[in-house]
C-alpha cells in the first residue's frame, strides 16, 4: 500500500490533535514536523513514538517531497503559508478559519486552482459520530422541516496571546467558536444563510498574563436560513468549567438535541480532583463529565481520514477551500452586523 506522506507546521493544540489522528492511519507516513517552539515539537513526536529526526525548520519542509501538509498555526498565518505550500506543489489541510478575512480566503482559493491542489478545511465537528447521527436522522426527514434551533460553544478562553489580537485572530469568539456552529448548521439544516444579526462584547478586557483583549468575548447571533428557519448562536470564552458545545433544533416533526459534552455517559464526582475531564476545564474536583476518547468523539481521526481518502480517489472533501471560505463570509457579515446593529445580508 503506497503512504500518503503527511508534514505538519505548528506544535500546540491542534498540532497535536492532527498528528494523534494521522498515526491512527495506516497509509499515512509522517515526514516532519516544523515548529518554532522545538522544544513542544519534539515532545509531540515523542508522546507519539515518531523519531525526533524528523522535526526539521519550515524551509526544509516546504522542500519536501509530499503529498500533503497540516498547518496548525495563528490565523494570521494561514494565508501565506498556504499559498507557499500550494505552489510547492501540496495539498493542505487547514484549521479553521480558513483565513484572517474574506479577501486572504479569495487569494488562497485562487491560488489552490491555478496550482491544482486541493484544499481541506479542518471542521471536525462534521465528523463527530453525535452529529453524523443527528445528520443522518435530520436528512432521513426525522424532524421534518427544521425552522428554529441553537447552537452554542463555550469555555474560559483560549491559552495563547494570540488569540486576543484583532491582528493576529481577525475576531474573538465568533471567528473562534462560532465559526464551528455555522458550518456545522449549514451542514446540519442543507441550507445557506441569507441574512445575519450579530451582538457582540468584551466582559474582560484584561486577560492577565496574556494581554489586553483587543477582541470580543462574547458574541449572540441569529442565522436566517434560506427556508426561513432562524437559528441562535451563542460564542463565550468567559464560561468556566470546560468546553460546553450543544445544538438544539426544532422541526414540525421533531426536535433533536446533541450535547457531546456535559452529558451523563460519564459522571464523576471527586473531593481531591483528577488528571484529565475535558478541553479547557479548570479543574476536577467535585461533579464533572468527562468526554470519552475526545480525539474520537470530536471527529479530528474521522476527518483526517476523509482527506487522506480524497487525496489517495482525488475526490472532493467534505469540507474544502470553497466550503470553508462561504463559512467566513458567514462570519464575516456577522461582524458587519455587529457594527451596524442591523439584519445583514451574506453575499456570497
Amino acid at each position: 500500500m503506497e503512504k500518503v506522506k503527511v508534514g505538519i507546521i505548528g506544535s500546540g493544540f491542534s498540532a497535536e490533535f492532527h498528528l494523534y489522528s494521522l498515526k491512527m492511519l495506516p497509509r499515512v507516513d509522517i515526514v516532519g514536523i516544523s515548529s518554532r517552539n522545538e522544544k513542544t515539537a519534539k515532545e509531540l513526536l515523542a508522546k507519539f513514538n515518531i523519531p525526533n529526526n524528523k522535526f526539521i525548520d519550515y524551509d526544509k519542509l516546504i522542500k519536501l517531497e509530499c503529498d500533503a501538509v497540516s498547518v496548525c498555526l495563528p490565523n494570521y498565518l494561514h494565508k501565506d503559508i498556504t499559498i507557499d505550500l500550494l505552489n510547492s506543489g501540496k495539498h493542505v489541510l487547514i484549521e479553521k478559519p480558513l483565513a484572517n478575512n474574506v479577501e486572504e480566503g479569495n487569494e488562497m482559493i485562487d491560488v489552490a486552482k491555478s496550482a491544482n491542489k486541493k484544499i481541506f478545511y479542518c471542521e471536525n465537528n462534521m465528523y463527530a459520530p453525535a452529529f453524523n447521527k443527528a445528520k443522518g436522522i435530520i436528512d432521513e426527514g426525522g424532524l421534518g422541516e427544521i425552522y428554529m434551533g441553537r447552537g452554542k460553544e463555550q469555555h474560559s478562553g483560549p491559552h495563547s496571546a494570540w488569540f486576543y489580537k484583532r491582528d493576529t485572530a481577525g475576531g474573538g469568539s465568533l471567528i473562534d467558536l462560532g465559526i464551528h456552529d455555522i458550518a456545522c448548521l449549514v451542514w446540519l439544516l442543507g441550507y445557506d444563510v441569507k441574512e445575519v444579526f450579530c451582538q457582540t462584547k468584551t466582559v474582560y478586557p484584561d486577560r492577565g498574563k496574556f494581554g489586553k483583549c483587543e477582541v470580543e468575548d462574547n458574541a449572540l447571533g441569529i442565522l436566517y436560513f434560506e427556508n426561513d428557519a432562524q437559528v441562535v448562536i451563542e460564542e463565550s470564552w468567559t464560561s468556566p468549567g470546560g468546553y460546553d458545545i450543544r445544538y438544539e433544533l426544532f422541526g414540525t416533526e421533531g426536535q433533536i438535541k446533541v450535547a457531546p459534552t456535559f452529558s451523563n455517559l460519564i459522571s464523576v464526582y471527586s473531593e481531591k480532583g483528577y488528571s484529565y475531564a475535558v478541553e479547557k476545564a479548570g479543574n476536577t474536583k467535585g461533579w464533572t463529565f468527562p468526554v470519552p476518547a475526545e480525539f474520537w468523539t470530536f471527529g479530528y481521526p474521522q476527518e483526517m481520514r476523509h482527506f487522506v481518502d480524497c487525496i489517495v480517489e482525488n475526490k472532493d472533501a467534505l469540507t474544502d477551500g470553497k466550503y470553508g471560505l462561504k463559512i467566513l463570509k458567514i462570519v464575516e457579515a456577522m461582524y458587519k452586523s455587529a457594527e451596524t446593529k442591523k439584519i445583514e445580508e451574506v453575499i456570497y
